[in-house]
This record gives structure tokens, C-alpha cells and sequence, in this order.
């Protein structure tokens, strides 16, 4: 089983250079006003010319403008959108685009909002709040994953090296988000994690 592996948060050009050497399936760029991870569009601009064929660029928004998107979207040649605001299925849907919506865990009626979006991408399952959407860095409580659902499932808040292997040994999304479990500080990624954690995902790829 191979898994969609998404390095988010990246923002700076020397960690994008590393990163794109590497076995993942999406980087993921910030346009979170209120997230210190936020990129410039200039940046985007820039990190369009790292990115190669195989790794598909991720920009994640919190409650955007429609303008907003398109502009944050515009260098990319095939970007996935990411949703991680009180957006709805037709506003997601409309950019003829593919998208994955973000639903926080720690919201009473989480399970309707995962599927409200049947036309997304995918589901990413975080462990953000309405102050904080993303990039806490805590875990949610993984008995709440849906055993059966038709999205495709993404999992993400508080994940690392140490312990990737206990999700993967119960569960097996679709998806793995990492941000601040490869992280030295907010933004600044440590490529030695990066590749703990992608060892530690092929054992189980191999295995599952």
C-alpha cells in the first residue's frame, strides 16, 4: 500500500530544494494570514519552478476570497486546494480544481461535516480549532476515524517519527499531513526528520 505523504508548511526555497529530492507525494504552501507558516505570493511564484512532475503543490487557505484562491494558484501547473476554513462544498467545488477539506476533530459534528464534501479530493482529519485551524502540533484521538467511509482520508495534527508507526499499525488512510513533526521551529523543516519519517512510512507500506 502506498500512501499520499504531504510535507506542509514549507517556506523556505532551500527546504523546497531538499524536500522535492525526496519520496513525498505533495508539499504543501501556507496562505493562512493568522499561520506562521504563511508564504508570500512571491514565494509561490518561486516555488513553482522547484516543484517536478511527481510531487503535486498543496496551497492551504482559511476562509479566502475567491480572487484570493486563483491568485494563490496561478503558478501552479496542477495544484490541489486545501480548505481549512468554514468554506462549503459549493465554494470548494467551483474552482474546477481538486480539493481536500480540512474538518477538526475536536468539533462535536465532525462526521456530518465529513460528508457534506463529496466532491473533494479528499478528507484531512486535523486536531485544530476554530483559533488555531492547523499546525498545533497535537494529536487528536484516533479511535474518532471513521472505519468506513467513501472519501479518501487524510491524517494529520501532531504527527512524527515516533509515532507514525502506531497510527499505521491500526489504521491505514489514505493520506499522511506532516507540519510541525519535522519542524525545528515554525517553517523551518529538519530534512533528518523528514527522513525518519518517511522510513518509518515505507516499513509500513511494505508490510500493510
Amino acid at each position: 500500500m502506498k500512501y499520499f505523504t504531504k510535507i506542509c508548511g514549507v517556506t523556505e526555497l532551500e527546504d523546497l530544494k531538499e524536500i522535492c529530492e525526496l519520496k513525498v507525494s505533495a508539499i504543501g504552501f501556507n496562505r493562512d494570514l493568522n499561520s506562521p507558516r504563511l508564504v508570500s505570493l512571491e514565494f509561490l511564484n518561486a516555488a513553482a519552478n522547484y516543484l517536478n512532475e511527481e510531487i503535486c503543490p498543496v496551497i492551504v487557505f482559511v476562509n479566502e476570497s475567491r480572487n484570493g484562491v486563483l491568485e494563490a494558484a496561478k503558478p501552479f501547473k496542477r495544484p490541489i486546494l486545501q480548505f481549512h476554513g468554514d468554506e462549503d462544498e459549493k465554494f470548494c467545488s467551483s474552482f474546477d480544481l481538486p480539493y481536500i477539506k480540512a474538518i477538526s476533530m475536536n468539533e462535536s459534528d465532525y462526521l456530518n461535516k465529513m460528508n457534506s464534501f463529496e466532491t473533494s479530493f479528499a478528507i484531512l482529519l486535523d486536531s485544530g480549532n476554530k483559533f488555531i485551524r492547523g499546525g498545533t502540533g497535537e494529536t487528536f484521538d484516533w479511535k474518532l476515524i471513521p472505519k468506513e467511509m467513501n472519501s479518501k482520508i487524510i491524517i494529520a495534527g501532531g504527527l512524527n517519527s515516533n509515532n507514525i508507526s502506531s497510527l499505521l499499525e491500526v489504521y491505514q488512510p489514505f493520506g499522511i499531513d506532516v507540519a510541525s513533526g519535522v519542524e525545528s521551529k515554525p517553517g523551518k523543516k529538519d530534512i533528518l526528520e523528514i527522513n525518519k519519517l518517511l522510513e518509518k512510512i515505507n516499513e509500513k507500506e511494505k508490510t500493510n
